[in-house]
């Protein structure tokens, strides 16, 4: 597997990350533009990323700017940058294959967002996503949570990209119908619970597939990366 380093320019600011060439050399004619959440970094979308070069899927995996986990530096201005960030890496980084935008957390609002926007894109995947997003805001043990996550960012506060996304998510719902979408939500998820990852799949339009794993917030992204290699495979 070759795996590589990766930049581009998307709002003034330079972005950095990984690309992943496909195992037998021989793409498939669906790359996965990987977008990591909140406080995080591309380390936590490793498993997808792994998974999906082994079945011969081209991925790149960003890291957003502002988020100190990560090697972009620069500054979160808001939920909406890292959207454009995703569509900026699609555009600035060629590639005859159509792209499948999939994220985790913040990210998996980012990917549904972006494969909204983009009209080459084939769909999008989210993993712990739910609706709304900040379904657990009034629990102060969470909210207690987010602003400790803070510190680790450079740029809008948790909170506010919340709210960013509860105002985004139906229409991108909308917008990416006909196109195929997966949601994987966690059993144990403290953030997102179950009920509110049914909520979003219902408002989701066909086609649609959930996948549930016994996971934390945290975890899914590794319990998940068999489940999104098996739905891309159905969608390729």
């Amino acid at each position: 597997m070759n795996i590589f380093p990766i930049s581009f320019v998307s709002g003034g600011q330079t972005i950095r990350g990984l690309g992943y060439g496909p195992h037998s050399g021989a793409p498939k004619n669906i790359r996965a533009i990987l977008i990591h959440g909140y406080s995080s970094s591309k380390h936590a979308l490793d498993p997808i990323a792994i998974a999906l070069a082994k079945q011969d899927y081209p991925v790149l995996s960003l890291d957003l700017p502002g988020h100190k986990l990560g090697a972009t530096g620069g500054f979160l201005t808001s939920f909406d940058m890292a959207v454009q960030v995703a569509l900026d890496a699609n555009a600035a980084l060629s590639s005859p294959c159509g792209p499948v935008y999939i994220g985790h957390s913040m990210g998996s609002a980012v990917a549904l967002t972006a494969a909204s926007r983009d009209d080459t894109a084939i769909g999008a995947a989210s993993l712990g996503l739910g609706y709304p997003v900040t379904v657990m805001r009034p629990n102060p043990n969470v909210i207690g949570y987010y602003l400790e996550r803070w510190a680790w960012v450079d740029g809008a506060s948790p909170v506010e990209v919340g709210l960013a996304m509860d105002e985004v998510i139906p229409l991108a719902l909308d917008k990416l119908a006909g196109r195929p979408f997966l949601l994987v939500n966690g059993t144990q998820d403290q953030e997102l619970p179950v009920s509110s990852a049914k909520t979003l799949f219902d408002m989701a339009c066909e086609p649609k597939t959930q996948r549930t794993v016994d996971s934390d917030h945290s975890g899914i992204p590794y319990l998940a990366a068999p489940l999104v290699a098996e739905w891309l495979n159905t969608i390729s």
